[in-house]
């Protein structure tokens, strides 16, 4: 079999900021989201408001069944090695009518659910369309791989026993409207909002934020858009802070695997941070606390081993399907990803910005994993990559998360680990 290039997932923009991103299989042509315009078109932009820090919030005890299964496997409907790709079952809602989507990608970099526009049932649930007046918001999430198109709608979220209070937005890529992106949207990079770009039917992003501040526009055949500013609730939003419980964070856990990969790999993504029994912030957990805003937002410094200077932009995301960090003294291959003929452990620390006295161990793995990928595994904990890896940046993708179980804290959420009390955000490792 020939070896495939390895489709991967990066992280989204905050604007004038690479913060915490999604995913999105490096898949996808270019183009439009959603066909060709018969009629003149015009998209204004729209100014997006600084999200605030909220009032600091704890949620309260639950008993809502606040776990759902992550499965890492090869997606039949995609036609290349869908790597490292943790997948969940969401449902999206009007009123009493729902859609079941599986096989929906965790991003813990990124914030609000992103659905397959052509996933069948959806258009039957005519989902009420955000609008700038008369005109329909479309958003144009953009990350290193390119950008998602489509159309920003109001549904309730739905994933395992949570769902939130009330319909949030989300977007719906490709477009249930059939507005051609504007240029300074493609020119980004590729359209990867289809099932080849993405590698699944949609994206969850549960990261450490609560809203997706990629640009938005007002578009119409009219050209009297108008244009102006966005409301923040009608942004793409984080579901989990629109829960009705367990609505503090997130915990995800992988099992261990072995160093050569597996063909599946099967963990859980509990909801909630102190809420009930399964979602303790136990002192088996490293607390991290990260900034909420100014340069180094989302982000803690990271020292490695055998690395000279430090990491001051680095995170942990489940929708990077490798580890994006520039090495040296690692050989690669002529993709740039490394390819070491034996195992190579790297060890570090990671450091919070906000109070420096936190930090958390950091060892990982790096392996020529070519041979065990053509021979069908698709969970591998050792697979990194400097192609798409930026000078000062360690992105700890999903491999980082086997054998780990990783708390995303939200911004404004607060937990006590013992006597210590927490604010988020803040990543917690164990």
């Amino acid at each position: 079999m020939k070896t495939p290039s390895l489709k991967f997932f990066l992280r989204a923009l905050i604007p004038g900021l690479f913060l915490a991103l999604t995913a999105c299989g490096g898949g996808g042509g270019g183009g439009g989201g959603g066909g060709t315009m018969t009629t003149a078109q015009t998209c204004n932009a729209l100014t997006v408001p600084a999200t605030s820090i909220p009032t600091p919030f704890t949620a309260s005890p639950s008993t809502t069944a606040n776990q759902v299964p992550v499965t890492v496997e090869q997606y039949a409907a995609v036609n290349y090695p869908t790597m490292n790709l943790p997948y969940v079952t969401v449902q999206v809602c009007h009123g009493s009518q729902c859609v079941t989507i599986d096989h929906v990608i965790v991003d813990t970099g990124s914030y609000g659910l992103r659905v397959r526009a052509d996933f069948p049932g959806i258009s039957n649930l005519n989902l009420p369309a955000v609008t700038n007046g008369t005109a329909p918001v479309m958003e144009c999430a953009q990350f290193l791989g390119g950008y998602m198109w489509g159309g920003v709608y109001q549904a309730t979220v739905k994933v395992g026993g949570e769902a939130t209070i009330n319909p949030i937005p989300i977007q719906l890529v490709g477009g249930q409207n059939s507005f051609t992106p504007p240029s300074s949207c493609s020119s980004s990079g590729s359209n990867i909002g289809n099932l080849s770009g993405i590698g699944g039917n949609g994206l969850l992003g549960v990261g450490v934020f609560l809203h997706d501040l990629s640009p938005y526009y007002a578009c119409t055949t009219n050209a009297n858009t108008g244009s102006g500013n966005l409301a923040l609730t009608s942004i793409v939003s984080n579901p989990v802070f629109a829960f009705s419980s367990d609505n503090n964070g997130t915990i995800l856990t992988l099992p261990t695997i072995a160093s050569t990969g597996q063909t599946t790999a099967s963990g859980t993504l509990t909801f909630g941070i102190n809420t009930q029994a399964n979602n303790s912030l136990t002192s088996g957990y490293s607390v991290v606390p990260v900034p909420a805003s100014g340069p180094n937002i989302g982000n803690f410094t990271a020292s490695l081993s055998g690395q000279s200077g430090t990491y001051p932009a680095s995170f942990f995301d489940s929708g990077s399907n490798l580890y994006f960090i520039p090495l040296t003294g690692i050989p690669t291959n002529s993709s740039g990803n490394y390819n070491p003929q034996s195992l190579q452990t790297i060890t570090g620390t990671a450091t919070s910005f906000v109070t420096p006295s936190n930090t958390a161990p950091l060892s990982f793995g790096l392996l020529d994993i070519t041979n065990y990928l053509n021979g069908g595994n698709v969970a591998f904990n050792d697979s990194g990559s400097d192609n798409g890896a930026t000078a000062g940046s360690a992105d700890f993708g999903l491999p980082y998360f086997y054998g780990h179980s990783i708390i995303n804290g939200l911004n404004g959420a607060q937990a006590t680990q013992g006597s210590t009390s927490f604010t988020g955000p803040f990543y917690a490792v164990k």
